[in-house]
């Protein structure tokens, strides 16, 4: 019997107050959300050493192997997030020294955002750690189980981003 979760209450709770509503999208999306929870509470723990949020790793991550400068823009497209969010993000990381921004020849109003060699080398120490804690995370499950669990997931990020303006992909700088 698999126990319950959060979403299972909150969806009982809601099926009690409002029959009339259909609660079936919370036995999906309420363990979505739940998971999130889990894995940041675990990822925020292992990179609270290196001063680092999952966000912040995820945009060196993505500057480490892009081919040219991204402008914020892009960069806040490819990680779905707000502008204004990623600006935060990069000030902070700007900051620390980890990314630069230059002037963009072709934009004026777009920076051209660069990783430093500090960003490159704390990316290359950061991330093979992050990659053993997710793998130690999914450590109980049998490679069929993450087979199983890696399709399903796939069918739902292709039924989002069918509807989704994250589906295409943003331009080069």
């Amino acid at each position: 019997m698999i126990p319950s979760t959060p979403a299972d209450t909150v969806s009982a709770w809601w099926r009690q107050a409002r029959p009339d509503l259909d609660t079936r999208s919370m036995d999906v999306f309420g363990r979505l959300r739940r998971l999130h929870v889990l894995a940041e509470l675990e990822a925020g723990y292992h990179l609270s050493a290196a001063q680092l949020t999952s966000s912040e790793l995820d945009v060196l991550i993505t500057l480490r192997h892009a081919d040219y400068p991204l402008i914020a823009r892009n960069i806040a497209a490819l990680r779905g997030c707000s502008r204004a969010a990623m600006s935060n993000i990069l000030a902070k990381m700007e900051k620390r020294g980890l990314v630069t921004r230059e002037p963009n020849p072709a934009d004026r109003r777009a920076a051209l955002i660069r990783l430093t060699d500090e960003g490159a080398r704390l990316t290359d120490e950061i991330f093979p750690e992050r990659l053993a804690m997710e793998a130690d995370l999914l450590a109980h499950l049998t490679e069929s189980d993450r087979k199983d669990i890696t399709q399903a997931l796939d069918l739902l990020l292709n039924a989002l981003l069918r509807r989704s303006p994250l589906a295409a992909d943003p331009e080069p700088t």
